[in-house]
């Protein structure tokens, strides 16, 4: 699963973010890949890539998971795939 994560302000600090990342995921879901991306004006947001185990309610829950991160406005799916 894809997600693309949006920070509140365009000061929002990156660093230490893909272990907040890893440690706020639900149980049976894992960081793979996260990379900044430039969006507009100075704003970015961050990608990342979970691997999660094929059950029913795993998305909702990695997605709020990911959205309870402290400066992190909105959080939306990018791109859903069986490995």
């Amino acid at each position: 699963m894809t997600y693309r994560m949006m920070p509140e302000s365009t000061d929002f600090n990156f660093d230490g973010l893909a272990a907040t990342i890893g440690s706020n995921l639900p149980p049976g879901a894992e960081l793979r890949d996260s990379r900044i991306v430039p969006v507009a004006f100075g704003l970015k947001s961050c990608e990342v890539m979970i691997v999660a185990t094929d059950e029913e309610g795993v998305a909702d829950r990695v997605e709020n998971a990911l959205g309870s991160i402290s400066g992190i406005q909105s959080v939306e799916s990018v791109e859903t795939t069986l490995l």
